[in-house]
């Protein structure tokens, strides 16, 4: 009997699609699954790095949506340090970086007590999501920049979150 050399090519790429599938399929769904709204715990540190002691407990609503947008909602208008005024919610992105790990990043205006512009903060966190998907830590750096857009300080902060339900 005489074969082609490509005539099971079709069904070798077949098998290989099938096998594959679900791997690309169980990849793209744990992208997904830090998607939807959360109870988080912020702690500001006093330092950045192992010096760092929590200095204040801050709740916030973080809502990771579908196309990669983050919005982040204070559980208060005021946090220190030093105490600053709220004048938004947060707004950003998130990314998904492999696994169960995650990046996000997003910005929030500041007032001064008199409601003035004070200028922006903008959050940079690394986020671990937790095997069951219901709980998330992260890490993060917080950049404080004035109304010129000069970066006036910088701190570190870590999140404990849960998913509200």
């Amino acid at each position: 009997m005489e074969t082609r050399p490509f005539a099971l090519l079709p069904g070798i790429v077949l098998a290989v699609l099938l096998i594959g599938l679900p791997v690309l399929a169980h990849d793209s769904a744990s992208a997904d699954r830090i998607e939807g709204v959360w109870n988080v715990e912020v702690t500001i540190l006093s330092a950045c790095g192992p010096t760092g002691v929590p200095i204040a407990t801050v709740p916030a609503l973080n809502m990771f949506s579908h196309e990669g947008l983050l919005t982040e909602a204070p559980g208060t208008t005021l946090a220190p340090p030093p105490p600053i005024l709220r004048g938004s919610p947060g707004l950003g992105t998130w990314q998904h970086l492999g696994g169960r790990h995650y990046s996000a990043v997003f910005t929030f205006f500041r007032l001064n007590p008199d409601n003035t512009f004070a200028g922006t903060q903008r959050i940079t966190e690394t986020i671990e999501l937790s095997h069951d998907a219901d709980s998330f830590t992260s890490t993060g750096t917080s950049e404080t920049f004035d109304t010129n857009g000069t970066l006036i300080r910088a701190g570190c902060n870590t999140e404990a979150a849960t998913r509200a339900q």
